[in-house]
């Protein structure tokens, strides 16, 4: 919920829970999950003005993922065709990219970057659909080519060739799958603009759950530190190298076409949604699908947004 109280705006981040309340650290007013308020000490009366902005939740792999809205739009996002249950994920990342937050999110239409910057030679035309009316999806096989020490180690271990998939749901929260020929990434990533026309970007990489409890403790965490070290140092080092982004219209060029299709779709995204409730297994529905970030938000370090003890 909103993190300051209605009374006199004491940041509720700093109080305490009590049963299914949340107890303000200023004047103890205690407010329900719907954000109205419970209880003010001394008094029965509780005026009108006492309630908070709540949100939509939900929790996943130990993290607390909101809604930026009164109601979810969409499900929360997951890879298509796979089951939350049967990953884990590791610890968060983070990272600031200098350019705001639909240049950040049209990195994953924009072609002619995946070769310029990451060194990803396409081996066929991408194919860009949208399997639901809030999200968007790119596809593509590409050949990896680059010489830095991460690339040369993912040749060695992974495969010379990876298929991608980024999904892009709502402008702000994406999922990402590589399947090498030898080995499999997933990540997400979801971003939250900043001031100056920059964007905070906040990813968790997932791994299979090993079906052995015993191995679990001992042999995930460090499977997914790996995981992290390549998928953080290779996002990483794509925001070294794209400092000052800006998107202009009057200065993109044919060859843009995915990228404006992404600009145009994120434009026409609709504030509210009567459809399915369930995320779509494989289908490729085009859809036009506002440049506000109504979207999911992940953090570790909020009152309201944590990772679970």
């Amino acid at each position: 919920m909103a993190a300051h109280c209605s009374h006199m705006g004491a940041d509720l981040g700093c109080g305490t829970v009590a049963g299914e309340s949340i107890q303000c650290p200023f004047h103890h007013w205690k407010y329900g999950v719907d954000g109205v308020c419970r209880h003010i000490p001394g008094t029965n009366s509780i005026p009108a003005f006492a309630r908070q902005a709540s949100y939509p939740v939900e929790e996943r792999h130990g993290y607390v993922f909101f809604f930026n809205g009164p109601e979810a739009l969409f499900p929360l996002p997951f890879f298509f065709g796979a089951n939350p249950e049967n990953f884990s994920a590791g610890k968060v990342f983070t990272y600031v990219s200098d350019c705001n937050w639909f240049t950040n999110a049209a990195h994953g239409f924009d072609t002619q970057h995946f070769d310029a910057v990451h060194d990803r030679k396409l081996m066929a035309p991408p194919e860009v659909d949208c399997p639901h009316p809030f999200a968007r999806r790119n596809r593509y096989r590409a050949e990896v080519l680059g010489r830095t020490r991460l690339d040369k180690l993912l040749r060695i271990f992974a495969g010379r060739s990876v298929e991608i998939s980024i999904t892009n749901w709502g402008g702000t929260f994406v999922t990402i799958t590589g399947d090498f020929d030898h080995a499999h990434s997933r990540f997400i990533i979801v971003t939250q603009p900043l001031d100056g026309d920059k964007t905070l970007c906040e990813g968790i990489v997932l791994g299979p759950r090993l079906k052995n409890p015993f191995f679990r403790p001992w042999f995930e965490p460090l499977l997914l530190a790996v995981r992290r070290f390549f998928t953080y140092g290779y996002l990483k080092d794509e925001s070294s190298q794209l400092l000052g982004t800006r998107y202009n219209p009057a200065t993109v060029i044919p060859h843009d076409r995915d990228m404006i299709d992404f600009f145009n779709w994120v434009v026409a995204l609709p504030q509210k949604f009567d459809g399915p409730t369930e995320l779509p297994r494989e289908t490729a529905n085009p859809a036009k699908s506002n440049l506000l970030p109504n979207n999911l938000i992940v953090s570790q370090a909020s009152a309201v947004i944590t990772q679970q003890k």
